[in-house]
């Protein structure tokens, strides 16, 4: 009787801890789905969209295989948390971590992408024996974002990178020096903006030098520093490389719109100029009201051109609580003479579309 009673109470226990770690623990909720060289391990209600994209993520696997000389493990381990908001990469544990807690309309795509983009981070990691550091972030970035879209023919994205960059060299950002603090440039955002530095620069010295040409430098970001390793790797001193990728970034012409992804294109909702009409020594200040297509309000990648100064500013989201809106300032000159004058629009999403937009505003006479 009181083994029988002992028994009980170990049953009563289980079942207890088998009801309760749902809320707890992502292991009794997951189950791998495994292709040959990637463990996915999903949510069971996400069962379906784990087995709809094992087989691209194992053909992605094997393009950055390749394209990173073989430095992926044999086996890696994707977790998908639909609790997590940010991505984690542990090459020398094969693991890979996804967060997926924000609402997006193509959950497939996202889940791809973000894997795809960790399983490259993983593969160069390997290539440089673990040389991401903050002031070689943004080759990491770059090169990712190129080996992604390689993969997934999307190269046509990368476009807006060099319109982004003409800007950042054009406002005076776009160097070496200043890109080392990775964090500072980046404000810790992943994405293909903040990235165009670095495909940019990669894809200068791919199409000087040869594709393969990159890989280089990163096999010598393994024991030499930053500096050291673009010479090795790039055949020349950094000044000449800097130099040589600026050149590439100014002949680049601009275009008025990139659209790889249709349906993505920002919009510009409204404007509003106050005042209405400007007098020289003052500013007029511009808001714009852009959108992506979820309706979200673009973060960043917004620049005004006066047309009548040729200046470019960098629009800057505003700082009041709740608001909705891009501005700028544009200065009036006290020499300016009453007219009407244009200003253009560029707004470039994290997907790469890139659209612009014109618009006029009026200099008022002093008098």
């Amino acid at each position: 009787m009181p083994r029988t009673i002992e028994r009980c109470i170990v049953w009563t226990l289980f079942l207890g801890a088998f009801m309760v770690a749902p809320l707890t623990s992502a292991a009794w909720q997951s189950r791998g789905i495994a292709s040959e060289h990637v463990t996915l391990l999903m949510p069971m209600e996400r069962d379906s969209l784990g087995r709809e994209i094992i087989g691209n993520i194992e053909r992605c696997y094997n393009f950055v295989n390749r394209a990173t000389d073989k430095s992926l493990p044999r086996r890696i381990f994707v977790t998908v948390d639909w609790n997590q908001s940010r991505n984690h990469c542990d090459w020398q544990k094969a693991t890979i971590l996804v967060g997926m807690d924000r609402t997006v309309e193509d959950i497939k795509e996202r889940l791809f992408y973000s894997t795809a983009k960790e399983i490259a981070r993983m593969g160069l990691l390997g290539l440089s024996q673990g040389a991401q550091r903050e002031d070689t972030e943004f080759l990491f970035e770059g090169m990712i974002e190129i080996l992604v879209h390689e993969y997934s023919r999307t190269s046509r994205r990368l476009e807006a990178a060099w319109i982004h960059s003409k800007y950042l060299d054009e406002m005076e950002i776009l160097r070496l020096h200043p890109l080392r603090a990775w964090s500072d440039f980046s404000g810790g955002k992943r994405n293909l903006r903040n990235a165009s530095p670095g495909i940019t620069f990669l894809t200068t010295f791919r199409v000087l030098q040869g594709r393969n040409q990159p890989m280089k430098l990163f096999k010598a970001l393994r024991k030499k520093s930053l500096t050291d390793s673009l010479s090795e790797a790039f055949n020349a001193p950094i000044e000449e490389l800097e130099a040589l990728w600026l050149k590439q970034v100014r002949e680049y012409p601009v275009v008025d719109e990139i659209t790889p992804s249709a349906d993505d294109i920002p919009q510009l909702v409204r404007t509003e100029i106050t005042p209405e009409k400007s007098v020289p020594g003052s500013g007029l200040q511009l808001q714009f009201y852009i959108e992506d297509r979820a309706r979200n309000l673009l973060s960043s990648g917004v620049f005004v051109r006066d047309v009548r100064t040729g200046r470019l500013f960098a629009v800057q989201a505003a700082s009041e609580e709740g608001a909705d809106y891009f501005g700028v300032t544009l200065p009036i000159e006290m020499d300016c003479p009453p007219g009407e004058y244009a200003y253009q629009v560029t707004a470039i999403d994290e997907s790469g579309n890139l659209r612009q937009w014109t618009g006029n505003y009026t200099v008022a006479s002093l008098q």
